[in-house]
């Protein structure tokens, strides 16, 4: 079985995703965040499966250096979340993983390991 593993290559956490996904044999396809043409609805499939608090990332550094009435603004809905992670992908934990059926974020590989095994 392949998994589809996305983020950002030099991120910690995402390159132990794939090295993990490597050592076991699950072939992982790595798609750069910004080269997805379609991020906004995978976004929305992504928060659909797994949940908006799973996908979107209220301890990034990007979304805490924000006034605190822009983040008022992209917390008020998930709608307004799934805007400003497609504007902004730093706001989504990263990695996320895929097998198309199972969604998840951040890397746990215990959680992997159950998901994808």
């Amino acid at each position: 079985m392949a998994i589809e593993i996305y983020g950002y290559p030099g991120c910690t956490t995402v390159k132990k995703a794939r090295e993990w996904a490597e050592t076991k044999g699950l072939g992982p396809d790595y798609e750069h965040f910004a080269r997805l043409p379609d991020l906004k609805t995978r976004i929305a499939a992504w928060a659909e499966s797994a949940g908006m608090d799973a996908v979107f990332n209220e301890k990034a550094q990007t979304f805490r250096k924000m006034a605190p009435e822009e983040q008022a603004a992209v917390t008020a809905s998930d709608a307004a979340k799934i805007e400003a992670v497609a504007a902004d992908p730093r706001l989504i934990k990263r990695p996320v993983g895929t097998d198309g059926k199972t969604v998840l974020t951040g890397f746990n590989q215990t959680e992997w390991e159950k998901a994808f095994l």
